[in-house]
């Protein structure tokens, strides 16, 4: 169990540091909110199952899919932040918005590669526990 906790807290340090990799390759970065807003977690249960808990800002979703409104909850009409960002019609000043993948796929590789670890880790603790409970000496089978 303290084998699968090493592995399952490793594997949330390197996924972390891929994630904010990600964002910096694609500039994602204005304010470095979304950066520091991760948290994980790892949860072992008394039937040895373990749970693994990452989350983060939920705009960095939205990042990821190219898609939202373009201003922060609550902005109107008439609010400081509304003439920076739309026109006098309510139209985003910026032409498109364009989906930055700084999770999906990421997400998608490493936690294919937990799964190999997992079973990796798994397999040679099987081998290991049929290794020693084989006897010492010899065993000899009659057909």
């Amino acid at each position: 169990m303290s084998q699968e906790l090493d592995l399952a807290n490793k594997w949330l340090d390197f996924t972390i540091e891929s994630f904010v990799e990600n964002m910096r390759k694609l500039r994602i970065q204005d304010t470095g909110t979304l950066m520091a807003s991760f948290k994980k977690q790892v949860i072992g249960s008394a039937e040895g199952r373990l749970q693994l808990q990452l989350s983060y800002a939920l705009y960095g979703k939205f990042i990821d899919m190219g898609v939202g409104r373009g201003m922060g909850q609550g902005v109107r009409r008439g609010d400081d932040g509304y003439d920076r960002i739309r026109t006098s019609r309510g139209r985003l000043r910026r032409k498109e918005r364009k989906a930055r993948k700084w999770y999906s796929r990421e997400m998608a590789y490493q936690t294919k590669r937990l799964a190999e670890l997992m079973s990796e880790l798994h397999g040679t603790v099987l081998i290991s526990s049929v290794s020693d409970a084989l006897p010492a000496q010899d065993v000899t089978i009659i057909f």
